[in-house]
């Protein structure tokens, strides 16, 4: 069978296919809000979001539409264990900071948790347990190594050998009480909240550049808003005064939606090394199965070959029925592992980037303590990711 025959599935994110369009305007000339955010994902918007219940007024910037790039790759597990971490954190960087790093995604969240909660935003939200583990019985210990760093910065953790995956797996690490949701439903939900009282979403408004002084200009292809902070929340920085992008190391995933004979286990699973991820989404043809992996440089001449590769995975793993979409997800990892957040070199403007292949935590995270610094308020974690440390 040719390649190009048996790959299957529309290439668009599920997430985007399964939620409604928006259609926000382009920018209001001369206006001037409090904040502007560059970027519409989960932390242009969550910033917004937050920074809009502190009586501020705000206006997302975004180049194409909102919700409809980075954050729509997800495959949106919402958990404390982004992979093996632990470990290496405490290896690299010291237990303190680990802890922080751990406690810090634990807030993040309960702070998930807690906005679906006081807003009912219906995103198909759900707490399930988190499993990482591994096929090799020669990579056991280093699962043995990961739970006993994780159990020892107090997270919820037990080592388990019974991983409740249609195939034979080696042991794992379980999280308890983590969630998975829709990302999409959620922050279109959010985004409605967002606009009116003096605040704003602007659409197909491509950022050029940011004038620093006492009131900053965001200029922009439709025109120029004032503000007197600026939050960068982009991929990658689309204005880096202190080129940050130098630390910056991008790289691409790729992502099945796929139906599959038998019943998949409630769950969200992660296979360490190589990475390959599922979960389930409900559907109106039961439950769809995403399976995720595979890692390639960010431009790649054809990402079919990729997507061949994870198909050829899921079919070894699951009685595969039909593959109905395809999509890839990019991101950056930054030099130690930890996101960019927080102030850059200039006063008042703020940086989000470098979230590890784990936005929906760390995007939340970057939310919550670059609101916090815009309303001096202190924030522990501050120090934790400060963009400037490899300066």
């Amino acid at each position: 069978m040719k390649k190009e025959e048996k790959i299957m599935g529309k290439e668009v994110s599920f997430w985007l296919e399964s939620s409604p369009a928006t259609d926000f305007p382009k920018i209001e000339k001369g206006l001037r809000v409090d904040a502007v955010i560059l970027g519409g994902g989960i932390a242009g918007i969550t910033t917004a979001t937050l920074l809009k219940e502190t009586g501020h007024t705000v206006a997302v910037i975004e180049a194409d539409r909102i919700v409809k790039g980075v954050t729509v790759g997800t495959t949106a597990k919402i958990s404390m264990g982004p992979n093996m971490i632990y470990k290496n954190i405490i290896s690299k960087l010291g237990k303190s900071k680990a802890q922080d790093f751990a406690n810090a995604n634990i807030k993040a969240v309960e702070k998930i948790a807690d906005i679906i909660r006081e807003r009912k935003i219906d995103c198909e939200f759900k707490r399930l347990p988190l499993y990482i583990y591994t096929e090799s019985d020669e990579k056991s210990d280093e699962i043995k190594s990961e739970f006993k760093a994780a159990r020892e910065l107090g997270l919820p953790v037990s080592y388990t050998e019974e991983v409740p995956l249609p195939f034979r797996t080696g042991p794992a690490i379980k999280y308890e009480n983590q969630a998975q949701f829709h990302p999409r439903k959620y922050l279109l939900a959010l985004s409605k909240y967002v606009i009116g009282n003096g605040c704003y979403i602007f659409e197909k408004t491509c950022a050029i550049t940011v004038k620093n002084g006492d009131i900053k200009e965001v200029v922009t292809d439709q025109g120029s808003i004032m503000a007197d902070k600026v939050v960068v929340a982009t991929n990658t920085p689309v204005y880096d005064p202190d080129q940050l992008y130098k630390h910056l190391h991008s790289g691409r995933s790729y992502v099945l939606a796929l139906y599959a004979e038998g019943n998949f286990p409630e769950g969200m699973f992660i296979d360490f090394n190589p990475v390959h991820t599922y979960r389930t989404t409900p559907t109106d043809k039961g439950n769809m199965i995403i399976v995720a992996g595979d890692h390639s440089p960010i431009d790649v001449p054809d990402k079919n070959v990729y997507y061949s590769r994870l198909e050829n995975y899921a079919r070894k793993h699951l009685n595969v029925k039909s593959i109905e979409y395809r999509w890839s997800s990019k991101d950056c990892v930054t030099d130690d592992g930890l996101p960019l957040i927080g102030m850059t070199s200039q006063e008042g403007i703020y940086v989000a980037t470098g979230f590890g292949f784990w936005g929906m935590t760390n995007g939340t995270t970057a939310a919550m303590i670059i609101a916090d610094l815009i309303n001096s308020k202190e924030n522990k974690f501050t120090y934790l990711f400060n963009p400037l440390r490899f300066l």
